[in-house]
């Protein structure tokens, strides 16, 4: 592990101080505060204030790995999610199915903040900003038709969505949600995933 896995690694167990963590891992003090500076800054790990060791000088600072930051070491939610949606796939008619994936896209764009848009064109940009930070690239073209398409070379549920294509379904109520229009999906899932979204005109 690096330098900084470890720290947070470590800040997981019992919170501790700059001298403890050098003691612990065995680098050195300017290392351990690199790194805990870009970890605060990450916000995984949070400075609890000064705590006296009975010696002469400034009290030493006591850090403690932040609330979630055992989110950063799990690989847990894609094989996760994946079988959830490959059981529920199996338990539920598909109408139900898919319901139940365009209700969460709903549901993920209003959490985002992004429900009734201002205007058309806000929604579109804050909904791509939206699916970018979730680790999309998004782009947008006007079709002859009049048709907005909105195009991702970087699916963002890439593994999920190579066993349950209909997951897509949720990402385009996602976008119907943000821009108030409807959308369907045409993604291209060859060897390399991209995704496509059909917004239409009103």
């Amino acid at each position: 592990m690096t330098t900084k896995a470890n720290i947070l690694a470590a800040l997981r167990r019992e919170n501790l101080s700059v001298t403890q963590l050098c003691k612990q891992l065995g680098v050195t003090r300017n290392a351990i505060n690199l790194q805990l500076k870009q970890l605060q800054a990450d916000g995984l790990v949070l400075a609890l204030g000064a705590k006296r060791n009975g010696q002469l000088g400034k009290p030493a600072l006591i850090y403690q790995a932040a609330p979630h930051s055992e989110d950063v070491a799990s690989r847990a939610y894609q094989p996760f999610l994946a079988d959830l949606l490959n059981v529920m796939s199996d338990q539920v008619q598909p109408d139900v199915f898919t319901d139940l994936l365009e209700k969460t896209g709903r549901r993920m764009a209003h959490n985002a903040g992004l429900s009734q848009p201002a205007n058309f064109e806000a929604g579109l940009r804050a909904a791509m900003a939206a699916a970018d930070r979730l680790g999309a690239s998004t782009e947008a073209s006007l079709q002859e038709n009049g048709v907005t398409m909105v195009r991702n070379y970087s699916c963002p549920l890439g593994t999920v969505v190579r066993n349950q294509p209909c997951v897509c379904h949720a990402i385009a109520a996602f976008f119907s949600e943000a821009t108030g229009r409807a959308v369907t999906e045409q993604c291209l899932r060859d060897e390399r995933l991209t995704c496509q979204y059909l917004i239409e005109p009103v």
